[in-house]
């Protein structure tokens, strides 16, 4: 009987001991298994950005969920990784990032190009000429709408009395966008106000007026036009070659001619 319980304990530390190995054997692996990274993508104004993708050492990895969410896995831990986020017409978002441990969420914030453009008009309001050139290069790397860029880059030009830049920008934007009213009264205010040409002035608000009725813009042109006669002879701005070439020559019969004559008579 005695040697019958001593068999059986023997099969017993046999047992324990095989457990005991597999156990230990198992353990440390379960320390370096790979883990997942969380993260989530959010605007200017703190809402979810959805649909953006991330590439983390140049290859795509996920997409951000309806709520801005997204995964990584696997990630190692205390590695460290580059992070690259894409969106079109969004600003993109390049970063490194060093996992940590399982509780390590990143959090991302992007811009779209219109809400670097809302930033634009901000810095413009703020008088921050040099924000607002920086606002305005990083919406045109997003592949911003053309006619508010440009517009804002306008305007940007004529706070800092660059008024010739501002009406270059504004023709070459005028090509394009012909039917775009605020653009003709914009090349009207820098003409009249700022670059002393009025009748190229008029014509801008004509061209506006064919486009919006406009009271005050009417008697604005109205007055351009009753002021053009005057300004053509006083100045000799604008006059038409075949007018001053009648002058010289004496066709203008029973005008100035005739009366250079008698005064040259008498």
């Amino acid at each position: 009987m005695k040697k019958y319980y001593l068999k059986r304990y023997r099969y017993f530390l046999i047992i324990s001991a095989v457990v005991l190995l597999c156990s230990c054997a198992s353990g440390p692996k379960t320390k370096h298994k790979s883990q997942a990274l969380y993260g989530m993508i959010y605007d200017r104004d703190n809402r979810p950005v959805s649909n953006a993708d991330i590439y983390v050492n140049g290859k795509y990895q996920a997409s951000s969920d309806i709520q801005g969410h997204f995964i990584i896995s696997p990630i190692k831990p205390k590695a460290r990784y580059a992070i690259r986020v894409v969106k079109p017409e969004w600003e993109k978002i390049e970063t490194d990032v060093s996992f940590m441990e399982p509780s390590h969420v990143l959090y991302l914030h992007m811009f779209s190009g219109d809400q670097l453009l809302a930033e634009v008009e901000t810095a413009l309001g703020n008088k921050d000429w040099n924000g607002a050139e920086i606002f305005l290069s990083r919406a045109l790397a997003t592949g911003a709408e053309t006619l508010p860029a440009e517009y804002l880059r306008a305007i940007l030009a004529r706070s800092r009395e660059q008024y010739g830049e501002a009406h270059a920008i504004l023709k070459t934007l005028a090509e394009t966008e012909k039917k775009t009213p605020y653009l003709w009264l914009f090349l009207a205010d820098l003409c009249q106000y700022y670059l002393n040409r009025p009748e190229e002035a008029g014509e801008y608000l004509a061209k506006f007026l064919a486009l919006r009725h406009d009271a005050d813009v009417e008697q604005r042109l109205k007055k351009l036009q009753e002021q053009a006669p005057v300004d053509k002879r006083e100045t000799g701005v604008g006059v038409p070659e075949h007018e001053s070439a009648g002058e010289n020559t004496g066709d203008n019969a029973g005008g100035d001619a005739d009366e250079t004559t008698d005064r040259n008579a008498g």
